[in-house]
């Protein structure tokens, strides 16, 4: 095939595109539904195997799928993830096919759909070239920040040359056959504490004795807000607290968490150093007693952000030119939430987010995807990895 014939080989394919797309979208993939992403994993394997690839398991419950020889350069490395937001128990499961070539269904956008054009991309590769190394990794657990394959990622077991995550291509507006598609240069960090403030319960008539947690967590919220600097990308959200056991107790106890996005690197690990100190620092002694407030915590999570530099400027270039090749809307754009393309980012591989479906409403039950834009998108992609790996 010529990549002059790539957009009709695509346009024959979308029968077998839209019902893989919809085999997936059914099987419910909710992260803590073990196993159901595990049949989501046994599922999308079939299909790789019946597309002639190669899949292999990594670290127990991922897929990395293989295609070409393994050993020409350079290797480009897709980036999906089988996990969804929607539990088995909820009343959003099915795939539904709307008016106007609109798709609605829990993960259409993401990102099953992005995962269904990977995996047509690779195989329209096949067909466009003979000397090529391309895989699509497959994490089980992304949407809670794919703790059990991170250190894969940042481990230097990818060896790509490019990474190009599949999470949405997001709209610049109401999802239409003509608004711009984002490719995305630069994602924000994100970290997160849980944590327990302590102090001393008594009887409220007589406070004097205790040490409120409620107060001493209150203070400490105070100043993890003051850590917000917007004008460096810098947010900082106490987004839960519970304590207490009645109107008449001082707590004893408190719960809470805090979580930070940052643009660069260095930011996100000085403001968990600040957040320490905070968590460290005494807030409420008392005088009669001695006995003073205190907090435990556990780091949650702590992802690297997507920075923006020349390396990843290359691949946006290479896909912004192919798309104005394609006449396709497609613009550069920045994100606040991660990907696991921050991982792969932070370990020095040039590396781009947002080539997936074109979708609305991601995590909500009115999620939905624009079908003749994954379309589109299989042809920028695959063509974006021809111009990769002949030039």
């Amino acid at each position: 095939m010529q990549l002059t014939d790539l957009r009709q080989w695509v346009n024959e394919q979308s029968p077998k595109v839209k019902q893989a797309l919809k085999d997936l979208v059914e099987i419910n993939t909710y992260t803590a539904n073990i196993e159901g992403v595990d049949a989501g994993m046994d599922a999308l394997s079939k299909l790789a195997e019946s597309l002639g690839f190669t899949v292999q398991t990594v670290n127990a419950r991922h897929r990395l799928i293989c295609s070409g020889n393994g050993t020409s350069k350079p290797r480009i490395m897709l980036i999906s993830h089988m996990d969804t937001v929607f539990p088995p128990d909820g009343d959003f499961l099915h795939f539904k096919e709307l008016e106007d070539g609109f798709i609605q269904g829990p993960g259409v956008g993401d990102i099953k759909g992005g995962m269904i054009i990977g995996l047509w991309a690779m195989v329209a590769l096949k067909e466009l070239a003979t000397d090529y190394d391309v895989q699509m990794i497959v994490s089980a657990d992304e949407e809670k920040g794919s703790p059990t394959i991170r250190d894969w990622y940042m481990g230097g077991h990818v060896e790509a040359d490019y990474c190009i995550g599949l999470e949405p291509g997001f709209p610049q507006g109401e999802l239409t056959p003509e608004v711009e598609l984002g490719v995305v240069y630069q994602r924000r960090g994100y970290g997160a504490f849980y944590f327990t403030v302590k102090g001393e319960a008594c009887h409220s008539g007589s406070a004097h004795l205790g040490v409120d947690a409620i107060e001493s967590y209150a203070r400490r919220v105070i100043d993890l807000k003051a850590l917000n600097d917007w004008d460096n990308g810098i947010s900082v959200t106490v987004g839960m607290g519970n304590g207490g056991i009645s109107p008449n107790t001082v707590a004893g106890e408190m719960t809470g968490t805090v979580s930070w996005r940052f643009e660069r690197l260095a930011d996100g690990q000085r403001i968990q150093r600040e957040i320490e100190e905070i968590f460290d620092r005494t807030y409420l002694t008392n005088e009669d007693t001695g006995v003073g407030d205190s907090v435990d915590y556990e780091l949650d999570a702590f992802i690297p952000p997507m920075e923006r530099s020349d390396l990843n400027q290359k691949l946006i270039d290479v896909v912004i030119g192919e798309a104005q090749r394609l006449k396709q809307n497609v613009v550069p754009i920045a994100r606040g939430g991660g990907s696991d393309a921050n991982f792969t980012s932070a370990s020095n591989t040039p590396s781009i987010c947002g080539m997936g479906a074109p979708a609305q409403g991601i995590h909500t039950e009115i999620e939905k995807i624009y079908y003749p834009g994954v379309l589109d998108r299989i042809e920028l992609l695959a063509s974006t990895l021809y111009r990769l790996v002949t030039e």
